[in-house]
């Protein structure tokens, strides 16, 4: 069992190795956009940062949201499982915010910090790589009762972006796993209330726009196509398992 973990662990960090190097044409101009979209609501649930300890769960290269985060007066410790992803970050010149900026290799399942040491940890298209269970077991030992938790995941409900996946293969880790109800379930064993935020169904739509290199048509298309989504998924609730991605909020529970 173990060497099956440590065998899906290294594949997971030679997979982002490479993506530092991968991210490129119409394809990293439509994960921008997304990416920027999910970033802000994101930080709107974060909300005050001030002298607040953050764990920033798959950090990847995102020295803009790092920067943020710092800037907003967090100590930010930014982990990821590639040694590539991270030595890429501490590239950026982050300045006078560098003191308050500390990368770490790490497997989110078992990290290197002391109990009971975060406010908040927040991650996107993190969590559907992970042991579930085992993740937030990790988080409710290194952080504080009633750390505020906020994650970004792709959902698994939507038959025809399951087809998409299933068509490229190469373009993800054979391991992951796009959320499921089950897991969101999982998810709210160990918080207290958990919202939701379901995002991206016809705002999809936009994405021929980006391959074919129209990106204002395209960034056009895709602010249209989420506030149609808004709308959709608050009048017809059952529309909200076709998304693509869901953010997930709540304050984590430590047992007993």
């Amino acid at each position: 069992m173990n060497s099956n973990r440590e065998e899906r662990k290294s594949d997971e960090a030679a997979f982002w190795n490479a993506e530092v190097t991968h991210q490129k044409g119409f394809r990293r101009h439509f994960y921008t956009v997304v990416n920027d979209y999910l970033w802000n609501q994101m930080m709107r649930q974060v909300g005050d940062l001030r002298n607040r300890r953050v764990l920033f769960i798959g950090c990847g290269t995102s020295s803009v949201i790092t920067r943020e985060m710092a800037e907003r007066g967090a100590e930010v410790w930014c982990v990821d499982i590639s040694p590539d992803s991270i030595d890429q970050l501490m590239k950026h010149p982050f300045g006078a915010l560098r003191s308050r900026i500390h990368p770490v290799v790490a497997d989110a399942e078992d990290m290197p910090f002391e109990d009971g040491f975060f406010d908040v940890v927040l991650g996107k298209a993190i969590v559907h790589h992970l042991d579930i269970n085992r993740f937030i077991n990790e988080l409710e030992r290194v952080c504080v009762p009633g750390a505020l938790i906020v994650f970004s995941e792709p959902m698994g409900t939507n038959p025809f972006i399951n087809m998409f996946r299933w068509l490229t293969p190469k373009s993800r880790v054979p391991t992951e796993h796009p959320l499921m109800p089950a897991d969101v379930k999982d998810i709210q064993k160990h918080c207290g209330t958990l919202h939701r935020c379901y995002n991206f169904l016809f705002s999809i739509a936009s994405f021929p726009w980006f391959f074919m290199g129209f990106h204002r048509v395209g960034r056009l298309a895709f602010a249209i196509g989420c506030a149609l989504d808004r709308v959709v998924f608050a009048l017809c609730p059952p529309a909200r398992w076709l998304a693509w991605n869901i953010t997930l909020s709540a304050r984590l529970q430590k047992k007993g």
